[in-house]
């Protein structure tokens, strides 16, 4: 955190807010307000929107508590600084910020995105590698189209570069079509039925490690021994604890330092593909977005003292990826007793 010199800063996964909203523990919200910061993300706003007619309510929780906004810095190249800073501003003003900034296009472009890990999950049934690859080259094409637009502007105040900028355009689609083709051939070499694949499915059964293996494990040092069972695959052979995790230096990222908050979010996802308390039926599209904002919570909660939640595959989770990260942030388990609630 930047600088900032207040009350501890905590953390409302989800499901903490959904229970205010539902029930308003009058105690519960006196308490947080008494003791903590409470600071609310882009995440939290996403999953706001995705509630519907119910995000005022949200917001008006939020308005309530006096939470802060959280956010991750950029430098000068747009790319995160590693540390965050918070602000106080309203959340219904953020919100609006939010979805006015959150193109269709954008939305689009996310989901697309997120298609391949979907059936990866076992989602997706009946989609080859390639149909997910067209979904995926369509949804960027109207997004560069969209930018394109976006730079019409400037494109009459200069134009000796707005044709520099068309090709720079085009250079992209076909890098990222390249790379799209590459991956789907290098995925049918293995893959026999992509229409009803379970990357996740094939992946246990050919380590032979699973939720029931896994979680029996108990603190301490939890990521240490899920790596002892499966460091002896053949699968693994060759690579270090990191590389199992996916936070050791990679080309996506410059072959940098990856930040604590990038970690989390790369470590979080592996235990659900290992099978350390794992989300449910992440093959059903809704319970998959859900993951993955658990995903990203996880990740913007480590710039804080506090995290609550009710939601006991996530606690575990994000406290086993702290632990071994060396995260300050404290993972708190939450029971409201709703009989108190007004």
């Amino acid at each position: 955190m930047d600088h900032y010199l207040g009350k501890p800063t905590a953390y409302l996964d989800q499901n903490i807010l959904d229970v205010l909203r539902k029930h308003n523990p009058k105690d519960f919200k006196d308490e947080l307000l008494e003791k903590y910061q409470i600071v609310y993300s882009d995440e939290t706003l996403k999953e706001i929107k995705r509630s519907g007619q119910n995000h005022e309510e949200f917001l008006k929780i939020l308005q309530e508590l006096k939470a802060y906004q959280l956010k991750v810095r950029m430098n000068e190249n747009f790319t995160p600084r590693g540390d965050a800073t918070i602000t106080d501003r309203n959340p219904f003003d953020a919100y609006t910020e939010y979805c006015k900034n959150l193109a269709l296009v954008y939305e689009n472009m996310q989901e697309a995105t997120a298609s391949s890990l979907l059936k990866f999950y076992g989602g997706n049934v009946g989609h080859s590698f390639d149909d997910i690859n067209n979904l995926q080259s369509e949804s960027f094409k109207e997004l560069l189209e969209y930018v394109s637009e976006q730079t019409k502007e400037f494109e009459k105040m200069f134009p000796d570069l707005a044709e520099g900028i068309k090709q720079s355009l085009g250079n992209m689609q076909q890098s990222f079509d390249h790379a799209l083709n590459q991956s789907a051939l290098e995925m049918k070499k293995h893959v026999e039925n992509d229409r009803n694949w379970s990357g996740v499915k094939e992946y246990r059964d050919a380590t032979g490690i699973g939720p029931v293996q896994l979680n029996n494990i108990k603190p301490p040092k939890v990521i240490e021994k899920i790596w002892e069972l499966h460091k002896k695959s053949e699968l693994y052979k060759g690579f270090s604890i990191e590389q199992f995790l996916g936070i050791s230096k990679h080309s996506i990222y410059n072959f940098r330092e990856m930040h604590l908050f990038e970690k989390v979010t790369s470590a979080y996802n592996v235990l659900n593909v290992v099978g350390y308390y794992p989300d449910s039926r992440m093959e059903d599209k809704k319970r998959f977005t859900a993951a993955m904002s658990d995903a990203g919570h996880a990740s913007m909660a480590s710039f804080c003292d506090i995290v609550l939640s009710a939601d006991s595959a996530f606690i575990n989770k994000t406290r086993a990826v702290y632990e071994f990260l060396n995260s300050r942030t404290q993972v708190i388990s939450v029971k409201v007793n709703i009989v108190n609630a007004e």
